[in-house]
């Protein structure tokens, strides 16, 4: 079986668009791209579906002076994902929000 080039490249093209993320999400007739802020989200796409706040931890460390050693310290940084379910018909979409901007765009299988 012999596989022409051209085609090898299409359906290498469909996967990297359907399994990877996203640079923007269409709703309706608006337009949010990674970058944007969430009130535009909102703006353009209305309400979640579903809204989750998630903590990532940041380990670090903090010099003492007075005894010349490092010692651990941790903090944390927030993040929120998004879900819209636009119905059977489309992808449901998860979008990391961090920082009020909207961090990744993710297609996630067909909304019900």
């Amino acid at each position: 079986m012999t596989i022409r080039p051209g085609l090898l490249l299409s359906w290498l093209f469909a996967l990297a668009l359907v399994s990877g993320p996203a640079l923007a999400l269409r709703c309706g007739t608006g337009i949010v791209s990674v970058g944007d802020s969430t009130l535009k989200l909102l703006k353009t796409c209305g309400e979640p579906t579903l809204k989750e706040h998630f903590e990532e931890p940041l380990p670090g460390a903090t010099y003492d002076p007075w005894t010349g050693a490092w010692y651990p310290q941790y903090g944390s940084i927030g993040y929120d994902i998004w879900t819209y379910n636009f119905g059977p018909n489309r992808f449901i979409q998860r979008i990391t929000i961090r920082n009020g901007e909207v961090y990744r765009i993710e297609s996630q299988g067909y909304g019900y």
